[in-house]
């Protein structure tokens, strides 16, 4: 499972970690309207990232369901997510550990669920154990004694719901940000997603500023965005989307658990906030169901019934046969290699499975392919039960047969370590 944690689980983190920093970034920031804020940031981040996203956009074609997807991520997730988290916190006068806190952590609830509903996640009983232990941990991380400050005035529940919003507008994104990678490359998604939301938050710029004009930077803020989009920003989010690429939904939005977690001991170092024993002790409860929940990334509770179809023979003849089956309805997995099982006739075998065009071929569409190994099938089967388990690479170009072949065999060999592990 070595891959598994610390492949896309851990690029998760990582990005969780920057997002930790970014309070003490924007603090010299406070002047801006929010909305100002989120345009530049993403402005900026759209700049940076173009030379990268128009050298990737010219072999991506997004289907009509992805172009929704990446536009409700662009203005839930990019603009009114952050736009309604930061109007809470004003009518709470920015108290913490108030309801607005308490609500957003609904966040993971939203992406469970709508990973669950579109994107078909399964969630085992180990998951919601170590995910519900996970959410729990991370309430006692925030609140001092687990106790939530409700006495904010007569804005609270105008706070409410502004904090409910927010925590569906950046839960269910997850989700669909997921969706919207599966079949892309992860820096044309994010490259996407900043044009759009600067193109979104353009309008509300002046509705929301109340001047038909620009807001004004100074050397200051300039340079503060520009560090946004080079670390907590658009990098972070580059981060983020290589590792949500890999990751299920609901594994995704328990890591980013570690954000509040960062931050809270950010605090600590930084504005001597002193905790409570309760904070410690749910740190460490966090930490510790989080990597439980990392543990489960691995694809392997996905089973499929797949039909045997007939395939062009192309693998027998590099010495790889594989079984041609019928893309079973629904598969939200990324293109690429996995580590796996078929079952034949009651016996189960070590596979290597892949899922996606095959560029060597000129084939275009996408294909289901297992090599079973250790094993000859003289007569294939009408059906097999396929499990698929962990990844293993992308789908590369390759100059010609052999060295497709030469890769296969190594694919063959990651399989083995992959499984015997």
């Amino acid at each position: 499972m070595k891959r598994t944690l610390f492949g896309g689980p851990g690029l998760i983190v990582i990005a969780a970690l920057l997002w930790a920093v970014d309070g003490i970034i924007r603090r010299s920031l406070f002047s801006l309207p929010p909305i100002a804020i989120v345009f530049y940031e993403h402005l900026f981040g759209a700049l940076l990232i173009a030379p990268f996203f128009f050298r990737k956009a010219k072999g991506e074609r997004l289907r009509k369901s992805e172009w929704g997807a990446i536009v409700w991520v662009s203005l839930l997730s990019g603009v009114l997510g952050t736009l309604w988290f930061t109007t809470a916190l004003a009518k709470v006068n920015f108290i913490s550990f108030s309801v607005v806190f308490l609500l957003q952590k609904l966040q993971p609830i939203f992406a469970i669920g709508t990973g669950k509903l579109f994107l078909k996640e399964k969630l085992s009983s180990r998951y919601l154990l170590w995910a519900g232990v996970a959410l729990i941990a991370a309430y006692f991380v925030t609140f001092k004694n687990g106790i939530v400050n409700f006495e904010t005035g007569a804005g609270t529940i105008g706070a409410a719901l502004f904090a409910f919003g927010a925590a569906f507008a950046w839960g269910s994104s997850t989700a669909f940000s997921r969706y919207s990678l599966l079949k892309h490359s992860g820096t044309y998604i994010t490259g996407l997603r900043f044009f759009i939301t600067t193109l979104l938050s353009l309008p509300l710029l002046f509705i929301l500023s109340g001047t038909p004009s620009f807001p004004a930077l100074d050397a200051s803020q300039l340079g503060r965005l520009v560090v946004i989009a080079l670390s907590t920003g658009m990098v972070a989010l580059w981060i983020y989307y290589q590792g949500l690429k890999r990751t299920q939904t609901k594994v995704a939005t328990i890591l980013e658990l570690v954000f509040p977690l960062v931050a809270v001991i950010i605090d600590i170092f930084l504005y001597k906030t002193l905790l409570a024993p309760s904070q410690y002790i749910a740190a460490a409860v966090l930490l510790f169901a989080a990597y439980r929940v990392a543990k489960l990334n691995g694809a392997a509770e996905y089973r499929y019934v797949a039909t045997v179809i007939a395939g062009r023979g192309k693998g027998k003849e590099i010495g790889f046969p594989t079984l041609n089956l019928k893309i079973p309805r629904p598969f939200s997995h990324q293109y690429g290699i996995y580590a796996g099982w078929v079952e034949i006739d009651g016996k189960k075998h070590m596979a290597a499975i892949h899922y996606g065009p095959i560029p060597v071929f000129g084939q275009k569409e996408s294909s289901l392919e297992a090599y079973v190994l250790d094993t000859e099938i003289h007569s294939p089967p009408r059906e097999i039960t396929l499990f698929l388990g962990q990844y293993l690479r992308d789908i590369r170009s390759f100059p010609d047969n052999r060295a497709l072949g030469a890769q296969i065999a190594k694919d063959v060999e990651e399989t083995r370590a992959a499984l015997a592990g």
